[in-house]
């Protein structure tokens, strides 16, 4: 089965392009040579979101890689072979072609000044970080190119994203995800005052580097993250397999029956739909807007089992729920996030549930927070009037 892989020459090993390009060209068949030259101002955030690592200025890597024009050589392995061999993250199982003539390579240019693919899903992900295409387009000889390119763009999304069509093209490419509701006018989001975007992925560091997204809370259990998306910062939730927001099988399960909605993102099937913004409604709120009793009605219709407005109310929206999830082993479980409301009372009248300790603090405290705050507006009120 052939692959696709990609090489880097950094700056510092360009000495010997002509003699890795003479190499290449003898193992492999080589599509596309890239000149690519980054701008020094975002340099070292291109070089660690394209390695997913924290890398700041004048990093160690950056000093000894260079930041001048280096060289990128897409090939094509028509005979891959796959061993275990000993790498920076310890022993992974590799395409060894690849592998060993990275590893000659630096020997030739006395140090860690060669980069190369270990597999498909990271040639997949550098391609679209570094050019914007598609894995596959290469692989079904679409993008060959005899003459050397030079290419002065920063990696996709550097300086924030055009739109959302732009920032989701790469997402497709690169990243296991899920708008998880709130999409059918996702393109508003641009023009409201508070911007918000919910999506669901099985690996949350990728998902980060992909969008150059930024935390905008300090407290460590907040999954909040500010993207650029023409011109303006939308806010992201980011949740992920195993942070309690839903059952972690059910997370799981969502990811992989996920569809791709007809603007180009992909969205949880119906079914999953229906049941994931019952239980956000139900357990993630203190109560529940009309607005989301329009979308259960809908969304069932569409399933051939129609709610009507006598179940809208909380018990019987439970036990709908309950039993959907009871038939596919699905758990209520209180998530890692405790900004998150849990709603305990209600769980409660079905379900024995406790809070954690944690979150009963964080409560208290908002409690407390809002309690005094009534407090000193009352008394500022009344000097100010007296």
């Amino acid at each position: 089965m052939t692959e696709v892989h990609l090489f880097i020459i950094w700056s510092k090993g360009i000495y010997q392009k002509a003699r890795i390009l003479k190499d290449l060209s003898d193992k492999f068949i080589i599509c596309s040579v890239y000149n690519v030259a980054w701008s020094k101002q975002m340099f070292s955030n291109n070089l660690s979101r394209f390695y997913g690592e924290n890398l700041p200025k004048n990093s160690k890597k950056e000093k000894h890689c260079g930041t001048d024009t280096f060289c990128c050589v897409i090939v094509k392995d028509s005979d891959p072979k796959y061993d275990i061999r000993n790498t920076n993250k310890g022993l992974r199982l590799v395409n060894s072609n690849i592998f060993d003539s990275k590893k000659k390579y630096r020997s030739w240019t006395n140090g860690n000044k060669i980069h190369a693919t270990d597999n498909i899903e990271e040639t997949k992900l550098q391609l679209a970080l570094l050019f914007s295409k598609d894995y596959n387009d290469y692989l079904n000889h679409q993008l060959y190119n005899k003459k050397e390119i030079d290419y002065k763009e920063d990696i996709a999304g550097s300086k924030g994203w055009k739109n959302f069509n732009e920032l989701f093209d790469i997402l497709n490419l690169t990243c296991n995800y899920v708008v998880l509701r709130n999409f059918e006018n996702l393109d508003e989001q641009l023009n409201s005052k508070h911007p918000d975007v919910d999506l669901l992925t099985d690996d949350l560091n990728l998902i980060i580097d992909v969008l150059n997204a930024s935390k905008t809370k300090v407290k460590k259990y907040r999954v909040q993250y500010s993207v650029l998306v023409s011109g303006k910062k939308i806010n992201f939730d980011l949740r992920h397999v195993g942070d309690n927001y839903y059952d972690k099988k059910w997370q799981y399960d969502i990811l992989s029956k996920k569809n791709m909605h007809q603007k180009n993102f992909f969205v949880p099937d119906n079914t999953d739909l229906l049941y994931s913004l019952m239980y956000h409604a139900l357990i993630h709120k203190p109560s529940i807007s009309e607005d989301y009793f329009s979308q259960f009605l809908i969304l069932s219709k569409k399933l051939n089992f129609n709610l009507n407005y006598n179940d809208m109310t909380n018990i019987k929206l439970l036990d709908n729920l309950l039993e959907y999830m009871n038939k596919n082993n699905y758990d209520i479980v209180e998530p890692n996030d405790i900004s998150v409301f849990f709603n305990d009372s209600l769980i409660k009248k079905r379900i024995f549930v406790t809070s954690s300790l944690k979150r009963l603090r964080h409560m208290n405290y908002i409690y407390f927070r809002s309690f005094t705050k009534r407090i000193v507006m009352k008394i500022f009120k009344k000097f100010r009037f007296d």
